[in-house]
């Protein structure tokens, strides 16, 4: 970055000099300080034991305007008993170089804004147009301001509201998230970065506060570039004592002028203060952020690619090579290479991460996304409980991610899915029971145009019921809850009540919509007993997710989760089973209620 006024020889002799680079790796360790909010509370207020030197040595802010300008995170408004710094855009050229006195002689108020203005006089009569803000001087004249706090008189309590330039936000695609008291963006690995913060803080045992906003130093820098701006701060650090200040009155002055980094201030007794402006330019050049999107565009670029134990079918062997375009080939191409439709084989631990975390990942039957990073075209679960994926829909995943799919990489243990192959390889609609994707399919129905009798389930909650990818025994009660929430908890009583009193029955106040609907069943031509058989997979699973989620004991769940061992082999294929005939009970209940046309 480019020095700033007479900190020029600091910052060379202690190797701050900050530089920009394509490379964003490199950006990161070169700018690798966040702000240090401690160094911002300690200018803001005095500390709670001795104070006397904090009270004369107002001057030491400056350095921390200095630092801060050479981190990766910049202040560009803070505002606390001993603080203010505000930041406005000023056009390059007026500000090359700066004149001192203008500027010492201009102050831009916080609520100043855009504003519908009224005169007369001057020989042009009535008059009324449109004002921007930065009216203070030819330097700031057609600026950007970038903190607005505007009052609402006599209707707003408490302290006036931060709003930050539409302009700027909206350039660098960003949006507020109230509980992280930030504007983010998602960076390239799907999470969520936070690149604008407002920051409150409680300062000491006085009960004071702090305010302050910081934006990322690449991201105002970008901004500055495009705009043709530098970053113009106004800043005022004032400190005394309450109740024991009786004015400046004569006092030594200090008085600095660096080229782009001017003040004045003195101290009396117990008391100091600086005001004065800073200058940062952004060290970034247009043609470095055309070379960054040249570099990022470019399909010649080297890139890093992992490599793979998968069954080569072309050439039916178990084989490890690079995931990289050119170890591939495809049905049209003549050679001995294996196919990019060739499968790897996982560990089922590789779905945890995706599972675990929804709002980040998005988990389909066949495909996995991760938000505005990468997306996994094709992947499954075989017969031996291996998660497979096709080592040339890998090649397209961010290195990082192949490196993590690489970590759960096994040779295989048997072939890809039954759907797989008819999907993927023959180019057919698959012909397997998958009894949850069609509970899912008719809950669809039911959700788009829903009778009393059922409360439409949440899009979360249908994408949360999936099959267990493992063996845990964890990840199977999660799954058990998620399906009872899915298809039990669906049902309403109070409809369903109603429905068995028009048919001249009685309802018991204890009963759950389960006991309800069978009554129901009965109604309907079902005897006790059949209707009792065919509710016993839907009550089964309500009372599986009692027992495994709930406070049941230890030996309970242990029994259970041994007799579906024992049963089924897997708890999968357990669950995958009792699926099954959830959508059999399913299909005589919606019959039983009118609705069967809703199977495929």
């Amino acid at each position: 970055m480019t020095a700033i006024g007479h900190y020029q020889p600091v910052a060379a002799k202690v190797g701050l000099t900050i530089r920009y680079t394509v490379k964003k790796q490199e950006w990161r360790r070169v700018m690798a300080r966040r702000l240090n909010i401690a160094a911002l509370k300690a200018i803001s207020h005095a500390p709670d034991t001795d104070e006397t030197e904090w009270l004369i040595a107002a001057e030491d802010s400056v350095a921390f305007l200095k630092e801060n300008a050479q981190s990766e995170e910049m202040v560009i408004y803070a505002s606390g008993p001993a603080t203010l710094v505000h930041a406005v855009l000023a056009p390059f050229k007026q500000v090359t170089p700066a004149n001192h006195e203008a500027l010492m002689h201009a102050f831009v108020q916080t609520d100043e804004s855009w504003a519908i203005q009224k005169s007369y006089g001057g020989g042009k009569g009535h008059r009324v147009y449109l004002e921007a803000p930065l009216r203070s001087g030819k330097s700031l004249a057609g600026g950007e301001k970038l903190i607005f706090r505007r009052a609402f008189h006599g209707v707003q309590k408490g302290d006036s509201p931060i709003e930050l330039s539409q302009k700027l936000i909206h350039a660098l695609d960003l949006h507020f998230v109230p509980e992280r008291s930030a504007y983010c963006r998602l960076d390239d690995r799907g999470d969520i970065e936070d690149v604008v913060r407002v920051i409150r803080a409680e300062l000491g045992q006085r009960r004071k506060s702090l305010i302050a906003v910081t934006i990322l130093a690449k991201d105002i820098f970008t901004f500055m570039t495009l705009a043709d701006m530098a970053l113009v701060y106004f800043f005022d650090f004032t400190r005394f004592k309450s109740g024991s200040f009786n004015g400046w009155g004569d006092h030594p002055r200090i008085d600095r002028n660096a080229p782009d980094l001017f003040y004045h201030g003195g101290s009396i007794g117990n008391a100091s203060y600086i005001n004065g402006r800073m200058i940062v330019r952004s060290s970034i050049s247009l043609q470095q952020l055309i070379d960054e999107w040249e570099d990022e565009s470019d399909p010649t670029k080297e890139r890093e690619y992992a490599s793979f134990k998968i069954f080569d079918r072309k050439n039916n062997v178990e084989v490890e090579t690079s995931c990289a375009p050119e170890f591939l080939s495809n049905y049209f191409q003549k050679s001995e290479l294996p196919w990019e439709i060739s499968p790897a084989f996982f560990r089922a631990d590789v779905l945890h991460r995706f599972k675990a975390d929804p709002e980040k990942y998005n988990l389909d039957d066949r495909s996995i996304s991760c938000r505005n990073a990468w997306y996994l075209k094709g992947y499954d679960i075989n017969d031996t409980g291996q998660v497979h994926a096709y080592i040339g829909d890998l090649a397209h995943l961010p290195i990082d991610e192949q490196r993590y799919w690489q970590s759960f990489n096994e040779w295989p243990k048997g072939a890809i899915s039954k759907r797989a192959h008819e999907n993927d390889i023959l180019g057919k609609f698959s012909s397997e029971y998958d009894p949850l994707r069609l509970l899912k399919h008719k809950i669809g129905k039911l959700n788009a145009t829903p009778p009393e009798w059922w409360q439409p389930r949440s899009e979360s909650i249908m994408d949360a019921a999936r099959y267990p990818a493992t063996d845990s025994t964890l990840e199977w009660a999660n799954e058990i809850m998620a399906f009872d929430q899915l298809l039990v908890e669906g049902f309403q009583l109070k409809p369903l009540r109603k429905i068995v009193e028009a048919k001249g029955k009685k309802v018991e106040m204890s009963w759950a919509s389960l006991r309800v609907i069978a009554e129901i069943l009965v109604a309907s031509g079902q005897t006790v007993d059949d209707a009792k058989a065919i509710l016993t997979p839907l009550s089964r699973i309500h009372a599986l997710r009692s027992i495994l989620k709930a406070h049941s004991s230890v030996e309970e769940k242990d029994k259970e989760e041994r007799q579906a061992r024992a049963v089924h082999g897997t708890l999968r294929a357990h669950f995958k089973d009792l699926a099954g005939k959830c959508d059999k009970s399913f299909d005589s209940v919606l019959l039983a209620l009118g609705a069967g046309d809703l199977n495929p």
